[in-house]
């Protein structure tokens, strides 16, 4: 039997409907990597119980990780104001965010809505990782071409083990050209690899409380080093 209907998105599965959603939706993702919904589908279908827990856990024994858990904050077009952000001088965090949405034409609420989550402390954590993936991107100076991507799904494969993370890393950089491809290899993959393992816990920082501080000190606190500056 599928789990009761938890949440207003909630769409309750039953194992074999999970699996066939999650075997369908990666073979989508892997094919079209631009299919945002069945990205979020496989991400959310392979997203196992122990592994959000896992990062639940991960998240709680962090003093502002705990705080984020209790009072779930979101990022959304309701409780940012893109007009200040937009105003906060060149090099800040807001700054680089504003711009960030503005070249891809985006806003914080383009990012699917969590539906196969079974567990609401889970469903946090996994709103939480997609609605701060773009400040992934600007933390480690990494372009939303594939390349950057590939290597941001790297790290995040690496410092969440979420199985979508970890395909996206390896299957992205399979269709990636000779050239990025060898980059990747040689350059991105061993700076992610070290960036990841070293770094703070990404989705422990509360990012929207730290918008008007130099984009490099928050680097600091996250203890991570931009590939430019080695």
């Amino acid at each position: 039997m599928s789990a009761p209907k938890l949440y207003a998105a909630h769409i309750p599965l039953n194992p074999i409907s999970r699996l066939l959603l999650g075997i369908g939706s990666a073979a989508a993702a892997i094919t079209d990597p631009k299919r945002g919904d069945m990205v979020a589908a496989m991400g959310e279908t392979t997203a196992l119980a122990p592994i959000l827990e896992n990062l639940r856990k991960r998240m709680d024994s962090d003093v502002v990780g705990r705080r984020l858990l209790k009072e779930k904050p979101r990022i959304s077009n309701e409780t940012i104001d893109r007009k200040k952000l937009a105003a906060l001088p060149v090099g800040t965090l807001g700054k680089a965010y504003s711009e960030f949405l503005e070249r891809l034409n985006t806003s914080p609420d383009a990012r699917p809505t969590v539906k196969y989550i079974d567990n609401l402390e889970h469903l946090y954590v996994m709103q939480r990782y997609r609605e701060t993936h773009d400040f992934t991107h600007i933390a480690l100076e990494q372009k939303t071409n594939m390349l950057g991507e590939v290597t941001v799904k790297y790290f995040e494969g690496i410092q969440y083990g979420l199985p979508m993370c970890v395909t996206g890393g390896i299957f992205g950089g399979a269709r990636l050209k000779t050239k990025n491809r060898q980059e990747l290899l040689e350059r991105n993959l061993p700076w992610v690899v070290e960036q990841a393992t070293n770094a703070r816990l990404f989705l422990a920082f509360d990012w929207e409380n730290h918008f008007e501080k130099p984009l490099a000190d928050v680097q600091k606190e996250l203890n991570v080093v931009p590939l430019k500056d080695l």
